[in-house]
């Protein structure tokens, strides 16, 4: 195995829900893999797609847009993108386009299937990581929960104790009536 196998091995054991496979998991993992190249700009996901297959960004750069087309994320090399979809097939959540040239392994469902019929080990191993994977983003999703709902409660304390903002209190109503009359002229 080259210098380049062997740190693309690396860095498949370090995507979470390929944690615990050994160096003949990897491999086999990477024969049913193909490359793909992106030009900067090209659009690699759209939101709403189906969701069969997952990437590996291996050279360039991927960008995650929110459906306002603003950046949301962007996805270097060594990072994956698209593993839970792949195995839950729920749609994609958001678009990706390239933001720049770029590379990435690509991992299509049909062909895990395919190898996780013939090596129920690796298909265990998957299937713990992704209930853990899982786990901690619903633990993390309540913690955000838990943030929210304190800062409601101190919301709802403040305005209890110093009451709703009083409309004069804007720039909307200055306190003071123009007529157009001329009873304010000099004469």
């Amino acid at each position: 195995m080259n210098g380049r196998q062997h740190h693309l091995v690396k860095v498949i054991q370090k995507i979470e829900i390929f944690s615990g496979f050994d160096h003949t998991d990897v491999q086999r993992l990477l024969k049913i893999c193909r490359f793909k190249s992106y030009a900067s700009g090209e659009d690699v996901y759209k939101r709403g797609d189906a969701s069969d297959e997952m990437l590996l960004v291996l050279r360039g750069m991927m960008l995650v847009l929110g459906e306002d087309g603003k950046e949301l994320a962007r996805v270097r090399p060594g990072h994956p993108m698209g593993e839970m979809e792949l195995l839950t097939g729920q749609p994609r959540s958001a678009d990706v386009v390239a933001g720049d040239r770029s590379t990435a392994l690509v991992l299509r469902n049909s062909d895990l299937t395919l190898m996780f019929g013939g090596n129920r080990d690796m298909a265990a191993k998957v299937l713990e990581n992704v209930i853990r994977v899982l786990g901690a983003r619903l633990e993390n999703t309540n913690s955000l929960v838990a943030a929210q709902r304190r800062t409601i409660r101190d919301l709802e304390r403040r305005l209890q104790e110093y009451g709703p903002l009083d409309s004069s209190d804007g720039d909307d109503d200055p306190g003071v009536d123009v007529d157009d009359d001329d009873e304010y002229d000099d004469e």
